[in-house]
């Protein structure tokens, strides 16, 4: 007996069985109960199967605590009973007494893997004789007392009790004894589905008795059909139910010998799937899929914990099974056609959110193509917020770019394998979502032009409602981040279009850096323009064509909103800046000398254009034709100021970006 013992010992320890299975010994209590009745063969309808939840008895319950928390239990059958024959079984560990059956041969040894103590009383018939055999089942002990036997006038059966479980176990286990009920139904769902299991009841102290077959026919609706489908050559069953129990959410189970294996989120396949369908009377339903096939009954682990499938690792590569993902893409492309009729209103109202968010976000309006028009059903979920709405869209636009750059770089292999008249054809295709591609990806960046002028015009009415705001230096981070150079941050975060198009082209742009501190320039002044730009060789974007070819100096400066303080032209600072470059021994790109007389100067002062500005510029400067500005010709004919007010900031680049805006229908009366 001590063999053995050890045996057991190092058996159970050796078992997988995770937190969340915690409730197979229960599951394995109430299949070897209808093995019991099925092994009389006179069929299920006149026998039945009782569970009992026992609560813990700790002093939290005795102080009147509600709270049902399991702490063993007893199932109790009519069948066949533990006679000779089932006893030899029991006692073996691995024993095929039923494999026809499905079985593992180790199922009861998840008994001691959860709980302390188990006693097992069974009432069995020899030659017409009942015999009451009663034993304990332990680690310790081994199989005490299944040997002895005596007559007895009680109805033949078993009643398997185990208690005192194990702490790690206990989280588990749900505290409502329905949900417990709803949880035996989907692992034996199968089993309900076909009517082969007896009348399975279950009761808990100061909870309803609950019919777990009458429980089965209200919350789930015969399955919508049965679809076989292959997987390298292993046959599948896939099978549908409509579950109206509101609690519950959209379920897959993979099964093996009538029982479920592993079971997940529906939705992990399937993201289109709303929370809960509704059917004609507006009544909630969720799906259960159960998937079914001898390669699953062949592959089961022994604790009926998992399944095996082909390894991800290329050197653990046995022919013979599947990969995971193959079964799961398989069965994503058969369920999505079942379920085409209650799929089609939540589709209906996705696409049209989806089209009403566009109109706000044109950058996903390649989207809204007929051809992606799949792709959105079926990686969208329903119901999103904007927020995540956006995310999802976002990664569906990513996995359509990526897929076309694919097919670019597969583009020529095209014209080696196929006629020209088909890879014409092929090009053309590809050629047209490359340009839709090109399309979304300018929406986005008009968009950002339609945002950054919404926040500018909203700073500027702010500003004059709070005397406190600091319009000054927000416009200025609108426009380019403060302290950094153009080398330190993306194009993105820089807008100069704001002021002038043409500033986009700069060869070297600071803000807020000191003129000595940047390249070329090390032999200027402290003094620290809000932003400055300037362009080697070629003054792009500052100059015409017949510019001097030096280069050219760009310089903006802000005044706060709303001064009218000024005791002299504002605009002298930047002029001094000029004067300090030209006298600066500038360098190009390359270290060598620019003669600053070949250099093109051009200013801008962003300011309010109140009393005392205007007459600091009276007489000095020309009126802009909209009168909301100045400018000033430099004397040398090298270079001119513009005074720019914070209005006509706004108003020149709506203005500039009305046609884009109109395209994308993000312009605003």
């Amino acid at each position: 007996m001590t063999r053995a013992s050890i045996n057991i010992k190092g058996l159970v320890e050796r078992l997988e069985l995770s937190q969340a299975k915690a409730m197979m010994p229960l599951f394995e209590a109430i299949s070897n109960a209808i093995d019991a009745i099925q092994e009389l063969n006179d069929g299920f309808q006149n026998h039945s199967v009782l569970i009992r939840l026992i609560s813990t008895n700790d002093l939290v319950y005795q102080s009147g605590d509600n709270s049902f928390i399991v702490d063993g239990f007893d199932v109790i059958d009519d069948g066949v009973g533990f006679n000779n024959e089932n006893v030899m079984s029991f006692r073996e560990a691995y024993t095929l007494s039923k494999v026809k059956l499905g079985g593992k041969g180790v199922g009861r040894f998840t008994f001691l893997k959860v709980f302390s103590s188990v006693k097992i009383k069974s009432v069995f018939m020899e030659n017409n004789i009942n015999y009451l055999r009663e034993f304990n089942f332990s680690i310790q002990h081994d199989f005490q007392g299944i040997d002895e036997i005596k007559q007895t006038d009680q109805k033949i059966g078993t009643k398997v009790s185990l208690r005192l479980m194990a702490e790690k176990y206990k989280k588990g286990w749900p505290q409502d004894p329905k949900i417990i009920a709803e949880k035996i139904i989907a692992h034996f769902l199968i089993r309900f589905a076909s009517r082969s299991c007896p009348q399975i009841v279950l009761e808990a102290a100061g909870h309803e008795t609950i019919n777990l077959n009458k429980l089965f026919d209200l919350t789930i609706i015969n399955h919508i059909q049965e679809q076989i489908f292959e997987v390298k050559k292993q046959v599948f069953s896939l099978q549908v139910y409509r579950n109206r129990d509101g609690r519950t959410r959209h379920t897959i189970h993979l099964c093996a010998n009538g029982r479920e294996v592993v079971s997940g989120k529906l939705r992990d396949l399937l993201p289109e799937l709303p929370d809960k369908f509704l059917d004609n009377n507006q009544e909630p339903y969720t799906l259960i899929i159960l998937i079914t096939g001898e390669y699953l009954d062949e592959n089961t682990n022994q604790e009926r914990t998992h399944i095996v499938f082909q390894s991800d690792n290329e050197f653990d590569y046995e022919e013979e099974l599947i990969s995971k993902q193959d079964l799961y893409n398989k069965i994503t492309k058969t369920l999505r056609p079942l379920l085409a009729d209650d799929l089609k209103s939540t589709n209906e109202e996705k696409l049209l959110k989806i089209e009403e968010f566009v109109i706000e976000a044109p950058e996903y309006r390649i989207l809204t193509h007929p051809r992606y028009k799949e792709k959105l059903e079926q990686k969208i979920q329903p119901g999103l917020s904007d927020e995540k709405l956006d995310e999802a869209l976002l990664h569906v636009k990513r996995e359509i770019e990526d897929e076309v750059k694919k097919e670019t770089r597969h583009i020529a292999a095209l014209f080696e394998t196929e006629t020209f008249e088909q890879y014409q054809e092929k090009f053309k295709e590809l050629a047209e979502r490359t340009n839709e591609i090109g399309k979304a990806q300018l929406a986005v960046y008009i968009a950002h032009r339609r945002t950054i002028l919404d926040l500018v015009d909203s700073s500027l009415k702010k500003k004059r409602s709070d005397d406190k705001y600091p319009l000054e230096k927000v416009l200025h981070k609108m426009i380019f981040p403060m302290g950094v150079t153009s080398k330190d941050i993306f194009f993105e975060q820089q807008n100069l279009w704001l002021i002038d198009e043409r500033l986009c082209y700069h060869t070297i742009l600071t803000s807020d850096k000191k003129l000595k501190s940047i390249s070329g320039l090390e032999y200027t002044s402290l003094k620290e323009p809000d932003i400055f730009a300037f362009f080697y060789d070629t003054p792009i974007g500052v100059s015409e064509p017949n510019n001097l070819h030096g280069g050219g100096v760009v310089i903006i400066e802000f005044k706060r909103p709303g001064r009218d303080d000024y005791d002299k032209d504002p605009a002298d600072q930047i002029i001094q800046r000029f004067r300090e470059i030209s006298e600066g021994n500038v360098q190009d790109i390359d270290g060598r000398m620019v003669n600053p007389q070949n250099l093109r100067y051009t200013g801008y002062l962003i300011a309010d254009l109140t009393p005392s500005l205007r007459n600091q510029v009276f007489g000095r400067y020309h009126k802009t034709a909209d009168n909301e500005g100045y400018f000033y010709n430099l004397a040398e004919g090298n270079g001119n100021i513009e005074i720019v007010s914070y209005d006509k900031l706004v108003k020149d680049a709506l203005r500039r970006n009305r046609m884009l805006f109109d395209k994308l229908g993000l312009h605003k009366d």
